[in-house]
C-alpha cells in the first residue's frame, strides 16, 4: 500500500512553528515513500473557529513550499476535507459501534459530571468518567431518548486488556485499559469529537502513517481501541517531541515569536526555516548541515528522530539564515528581495524600484554578507536610497582615528577628493578602487584608518555602513564626489 500522510489542523488561529514541523515531517517521509500528502481541517469544535485561519493557513504552507497533494485547495478523490462537511458519515459509524455494544448513550448532565469530577480530585483520583451509563437498561436507554434528554455517545472501553503499539520513534508503548476513560465520541450537538473523527477520517482516507506531537500519545491507545471496534488496520504511529525555547521554556507567544506567518514577514528565507526545522530532530547521521529540499527528501529518516525534547533557537535560525543568503546568487536574493518587499513592504519596494537594478544589486552584493535576515536590510541602505547630509560632528570627529579637530578631518578629506578628482580609478572594480586607495593613502603618509574612517562618515552619515571602498563602488564616482564635497564644504 502507498504511503500517504496527513496534517489535520485545529482552525483555530495562525499556523505555529512547531505545526509546520510536524508538517514538514510528514511532507518528506510522503515525498521520499513516493506516496502522497493530504491536509484535513479537524473544524468539530466550533467554539475555538477562528474566521479566516484556514485561509491563512493554506497561504502560509504554500509560501514555505510544503503543498499537500490533496485538501480544500485541492480536492481530489478523498474529500471533503472539512469535518464539518462529513457528519452523515460520523453518525453512520456512531450507529455501527452501538449496535455492536462497542458504545453506549450517555444522558449525564455537565453539572453532574463536574460533582463526579470535583469529588474524584477531592480523594486524589485519576479524574475520568465513572460509568454512571455504562449499564443503563434498554428500557431506560428508549424512555430517556423518546422523553429528548440530551446525551453523548461515549466509547465502551474493555477493562482488562493491555493496548499495545510500536512508535518509530518512541519504541513499544503499552496501557492498561483501565487507565483509559470512556471518551465521549459524539457530542450533545451531534458533532464529533476529535479522537472519533480522526479515526474515521484517518481510515477512510487511507492514512498509512501518523507523524505527530508526542502529546498526543495518551490518546493514542482511545484511537487503537476504535480501529479495534471497526476491525481496520492500524496505521504506523511516530510521535515527535516537542519544541521548547532556548531557556528550557515551552514554546509560548509570551516569550517569543510562535506564528509562522511572523518568521515570513521577518523576512527568513524559506530554505533556511526548513532547513533549520529539519535538523531540530533528526540526526542525518553527518557533519553537514545544510540540505536543499530535495536532500532532505532523500536523506529523511524518521528512525533517526530524536526521542528527547529539540530547542527552538531563534541565534541558530539566523545563522542558518546568513549562510544561505552568503551562499546564493545575488541575483536569486534579489528576486527574493523584492518578492517579499511587494508583500511586506510595499513602500520601500516602490522606493527602491526608482533606482536602477544594477545599483540595487550592487547594495545588495555587499550587504548580504552582513545581514542575518531580509528586515534588517532596510535599516542598513538609508545612505543610499535618502538625500545626501552632513555627518554628525561627533561620527567624524574621532580621536581614536587621530581625528581630533575639524582640521584633521578636512586634511583627511581631501586625499579622497583627490582620488576622485584626478584618478583614472576603474570605479566598476572594486579591486582597482581598494588598490588606488591604498596607494593614494600611503602617498600623503597617513593610516589607512585616518583616511577611510571620515571618508565612509562623509559618503554613509552612519556609524555602521559599508566601507569606503565599497560605497564609492555601490555609489559611483559622481555620488561619491557629490557628497564628499558637500561634507567638506558643510565642515568649513
Amino acid at each position: 500500500m502507498s504511503v500517504v500522510t496527513r496534517f489535520a489542523p485545529s482552525p483555530t488561529g495562525y499556523l505555529h512553528i512547531w505545526s509546520l514541523r510536524t508538517v514538514l515531517y510528514n511532507y518528506l517521509f510522503a515525498k521520499q515513500k513516493d506516496g502522497k500528502f493530504m491536509l484535513r481541517v479537524e473544524d468539530t469544535d466550533r467554539s475555538r473557529y477562528v474566521e479566516g485561519s484556514v485561509e491563512n493557513m493554506l497561504e502560509v504552507l504554500a509560501s514555505v513550499w510544503l503543498i499537500p497533494d490533496e485538501g480544500p485547495n485541492n480536492p481530489w478523490e478523498n474529500g471533503p476535507y472539512f469535518q464539518s462537511e462529513r457528519l452523515d458519515l460520523y453518525q453512520k459509524y456512531i450507529t455501527e459501534l452501538l449496535e455492536k455494544d462497542k458504545a453506549y448513550y450517555c444522558f449525564c448532565s455537565s453539572e453532574k459530571l463536574t460533582q463526579d469530577r470535583e469529588e474524584q480530585q477531592a480523594l486524589w483520583l485519576p479524574t475520568k468518567y465513572n460509568g454512571t451509563c455504562r449499564y443503563l437498561s434498554e428500557d431506560e436507554i428508549s424512555k430517556n431518548l423518546a422523553d429528548n434528554i440530551p446525551y453523548t455517545v461515549r466509547l465502551k472501553v474493555p477493562k482488562e486488556e493491555i493496548i499495545e503499539f510500536r512508535d518509530t520513534i518512541k519504541g513499544k508503548i503499552s496501557v492498561p485499559s483501565k487507565d483509559v476513560d470512556d471518551q465521549v465520541l459524539l457530542k450533545t450537538d451531534k458533532f464529533p469529537t476529535y479522537h472519533f473523527a480522526v479515526v474515521i477520517d484517518d481510515h477512510l482516507m487511507w492514512i498509512t502513517d501518523i507523524i505527530r506531537w508526542d502529546e498526543w500519545i495518551p490518546s493514542t491507545p482511545k484511537h487503537i481501541l476504535l480501529y479495534s471496534a471497526f476491525w481496520w488496520e492500524l496505521p504506523r504511529f511516530s510521535h515527535v517531541p516537542p519544541l521548547i525555547w532556548k531557556s528550557k521554556k515551552k514554546l509560548s507567544k509570551r516569550d517569543g515569536d510562535v506564528a509562522v506567518e511572523l518568521y515570513l514577514e521577518k523576512w527568513y528565507l524559506v530554505e533556511a526555516l526548513m532547513n533549520y526545522l529539519a535538523l531540530l530532530w533528526w540526526n542525518p547521521k553527518t557533519t553537514e548541515e545544510f540540505f536543499t529540499m530535495e536532500e532532505l527528501i532523500q536523506r529523511f529518516d524518521l528512525s533517526q528522530v530524536h526521542k528527547a525534547w529539540a530547542f527552538f533557537d531563534v541565534e541558530r535560525l539566523d545563522f542558518f539564515n546568513s549562510h544561505y543568503l552568503k551562499t546564493t546568487s545575488t541575483d536569486t536574493i534579489y528576486d527574493k528581495l523584492i518578492t517579499y518587499l511587494n508583500r511586506y513592504d510595499n513602500e520601500f519596494s516602490e522606493l527602491i524600484k526608482t533606482y536602477p537594478e544594477e545599483f540595487n544589486k550592487k547594495i545588495l552584493e555587499e550587504l548580504k554578507w552582513r545581514i542575518k535576515k531580509f528586515d534588517e536590510y532596510k535599516g542598513y541602505t538609508t545612505c543610499f536610497y535618502n538625500e545626501s547630509k552632513i555627518p554628525e560632528l561627533d561620527l567624524i570627529i574621532n580621536p581614536k582615528m587621530k581625528l581630533e579637530s575639524i582640521s584633521d578631518v578636512l586634511e583627511s578629506l581631501k586625499v579622497t577628493l583627490d582620488l576622485l578628482e584626478n584618478s583614472n580609478m576603474n570605479i566598476t572594480n572594486l579591486d582597482s578602487i581598494k588598490a588606488l586607495y591604498i596607494e593614494k593613502i600611503k602617498e600623503a603618509w597617513m593610516k589607512n584608518w585616518q583616511v577611510l574612517w571620515p571618508a565612509r562618515c562623509a559618503l554613509s552619515w552612519e556609524k555602521f555602513s559599508p566601507w569606503a571602498f565599497e560605497m564609492i563602488y555601490i555609489l559611483g564616482k559622481e555620488e561619491s564626489l557629490k557628497r564628499i564635497r558637500a561634507t567638506i564644504e558643510g565642515l568649513k
